[in-house]
């Protein structure tokens, strides 16, 4: 076929988007040719209400990074409108997101509040991930009951093991998909049980439908949420260095019961830092502005410790809790971990004390005299990850071991990683090695594609296997091989 007959059936499949093509391979003139607009980007839209009253003024926006923070100029946002109605109309890469992102509130002063008038007291509410893809008939109503929900699922996942739950980690990494929707299901079934609404309540337009119980509820709740606001805000200028501050203030009959109060309020802080976190719960005074009690203190420290070639890593976290007698019992940990040709190693002592104190600041720590020592090892092998922990007290022998491991906060020029090492390296810690050491217990988990086996110093298995829908199927076994679902 030769160049220019070619041309000519390139051209006549053109004529619909040309109205000129020269046949010697010139271009056309600028006035003799039609251009074909590019199409508007795919959208997808969602909408829903802003519930308290409804809130007219606030901005709802969807949190992308699972930072906490509005980042304006990266993630979307709107403004609630008449009746608390709000709507999006998100890119196709943001509503790819919105399964996996928490969708936040921001209630202005100023904002109105149909039930109540102009909001004088800025707070914010929330709904979490659904997980579950978004289509345009998703309505997402935002409440102080959903709110509670979230808060409640962000508290139980806030150790620092735990990942950032972004947009991009929930797509990645089905583990962290799957313990969020346990932590969804467990506080969800906790709510209903906590408030009597059930799980459609929760998430209904509680104000359309004239649920009166479910409105009270949501009031009370408000008050918590109005008060956490101004407290995070205040320990935000506090520590403007911190990487997250998280603050619950709410009621919860079940710590009335087991602490003999009645109709009590509690504050739950955590404040995340470059180098570990302090989390403190404590029961408020009546009117919320003090503290009465504190219930629980807690303090990590994280730092970079002994041989940096093999990533040493030194942590040490101090607890105080509170006796329903009054009184304050007092733990404390220290470890130490090196990494070497990928296999990690962890030596952990912990010290708890036996005379409880009168007071919180009562409490001692020794770092000197643990009362149980842990070993940890990890490691990943054809694909497969592995963990074994071996505990001690001061009835194995083993306890005794590495005496100079002890209060070795200040003692990384004198101690040795190898030691540890070449100590830890003898520990059965294969998937298959028996465990022929005396030790207080053993533990040792094997994990893989949507799969985890755990095996136990007791005699029993268990395994968990992660389904397309995020939930587990459980089964147990005595010897690993024969498997049959775990007694409920």
């Amino acid at each position: 076929m030769n160049k220019l007959w070619k041309h000519s059936l390139i051209c006549a499949s053109l004529v619909f988007a040309l109205t000129a093509c020269s046949g010697g391979g010139g271009s056309s003139t600028p006035e003799d040719r039609v251009e074909t607009p590019p199409p508007p980007p795919e959208t997808v839209g969602m909408s829903g209400k802003v519930i308290d009253g409804y809130v007219s003024g606030a901005t709802v926006w969807l949190d992308i990074n699972g930072n906490g923070t509005f980042d304006i100029d990266s993630e979307p946002s709107t403004l609630s409108g008449a009746a608390g109605n709000y709507a999006f109309e998100f890119t196709q890469e943001q509503a790819d997101c919105v399964p996996y992102a928490t969708l936040y509130v921001d209630v202005p002063v100023g904002a109105i509040d149909e039930d109540l008038g102009e909001v004088t007291e800025a707070y914010q509410m929330s709904i979490p991930p659904s997980i579950t893809p978004l289509n345009d008939d998703d309505i997402k109503n935002i409440s102080p009951l959903t709110t509670v929900l979230w808060e409640q699922v962000a508290e139980k996942l806030k150790g620092t093991d735990t990942p950032n739950l972004s947009c991009e980690n929930l797509k990645q990494d089905t583990q962290l998909r799957a313990e969020l929707v346990q932590e969804l299901s467990e506080v969800m079934n906790n709510l209903v049980y906590h408030y009597n609404l059930s799980e459609a309540q929760i998430y209904a337009d509680f104000i359309a439908d004239a649920d009166s119980e479910a409105y009270d509820v949501a009031q009370a709740i408000v008050t918590g949420l109005k008060a956490s606001y101004a407290h995070k805000g205040k320990l935000e200028a506090e520590f403007p260095d911190a990487h997250e501050i998280r603050v619950v203030i709410y009621q919860d009959s079940s710590k009335d019961n087991d602490f003999g109060f009645e109709q009590a309020w509690y504050r739950d802080t955590v404040i995340f830092t470059e180098t570990g976190y302090s989390s403190e719960e404590v029961k408020l005074t009546a009117d919320l502005s003090g503290i009465d009690i504190v219930l629980t203190d807690l303090a990590r420290v994280d730092n970079p410790w002994g041989d940096q070639t093999l990533a040493g890593q030194f942590s040490t976290r101090e607890d105080a809790y509170y006796n329903t007698d009054g009184t304050y019992r007092c733990s404390s940990f220290e470890k130490v971990s090196f990494k070497q040709e990928g296999i990690t190693f962890e030596l952990r002592n912990s010290s708890s004390s036996e005379d409880y104190s009168d007071t919180i600041d009562g409490c001692v720590h020794s770092a000197s005299t643990p009362n149980s020592r842990n070993h940890f090892i990890s490691f990943v092998e054809e694909g497969k990850n592995y963990f074994a922990s071996f505990s001690f007290t001061e009835a194995q022998a083993e306890f005794n071991s590495l005496p100079d491991w002890v209060d070795f906060k200040d003692k990384a020029e004198q101690l040795s990683a190898a030691e540890l090492i070449d100590h830890l390296s003898l520990l059965p810690r294969g998937w298959n090695d028996e465990v022929l050491i005396d030790t207080e217990l053993w533990d040792k988990r094997m994990w893989f594609d949507n799969i985890q086996v755990d095996q136990h110093s007791y005699g029993n298995w268990t395994r968990a296997t992660l389904q397309e829908d995020n939930t587990r199927v459980y089964e147990c076994s005595t010897d690993g091989i024969n498997w049959e679902a775990c007694p409920s």
